[in-house]
């Protein structure tokens, strides 16, 4: 009888083993289904949109044209490089006016969206959205659309909301706004004239 005992421990071994080994080769899978629900991380605009164009040197020119498209002409300012707009009876989630900064080349240095904005879900939204499209701010908060914060975007460009009055305020800044560098021809008529 006690010569059937190490028979039997060695087949008990054995099926252990091919057991651990059949074991070991089936693919786990807890790590497939757990990659399969990652969910990708969101991506954010790389750069400040202004009414669906991009803000990084921003010409007058294209922007002006870009605006009479929407509809909106500047009224009389009597700043030189400052431009006014009126954004409508309704405005733009409730910000009626849009100031325009141009340097001397003539490029967009800033943007201010402004207005009284009474309505609470206007004044939310304004601040989900900027959210939603550029991510958490890299300075200040936005809690539930309202907030002062500040994103400082890849490109150049910067976006600072002002929101938690009625009195609301979105500026749009291009940090580094382009010059148009002299080309270093010589104008050879101009000497002439001058020489003569």
């Amino acid at each position: 009888m006690w010569s059937i005992y190490p028979a039997f421990k060695k087949i008990v071994v054995s099926v252990c083993l091919v057991a651990g080994v059949v074991w070991a080769v089936e693919p786990d899978n807890s790590t497939t289904n757990a990659a399969d629900s990652v969910v990708a991380a969101p991506e954010f605009s790389k750069g400040a949109e202004l009414f669906g164009i991009p803000f990084n040197d921003l010409s007058k020119a294209e922007f002006e044209q870009h605006l009479s498209k929407m509809g909106l002409e500047s009224y009389p300012s009597y700043r030189q490089g400052v431009a006014n707009y009126s954004l409508g009876a309704t405005g733009i989630l409730g910000i009626k006016e849009l100031t325009v900064v141009y340097n001397q080349y003539d490029f967009v240095e800033r943007a201010t969206m402004s207005g009284v904005v009474e309505d609470p879900a206007l004044r939310a939204k304004l601040g989900t959205v900027l959210e939603k499209k550029y991510g958490p701010p890299s300075v200040g908060f936005v809690r539930d659309g309202y907030g002062r914060a500040r994103w400082f975007l890849p490109d150049g460009t910067e976006i600072e909301l002002h929101n938690t009055t009625f009195d609301v305020s979105v500026i749009y800044m291009d940090r580094v706004p382009k010059r148009i560098a002299p080309s270093g021809r010589i104008d050879v008529e101009a000497l002439l004239k001058r020489n003569q």
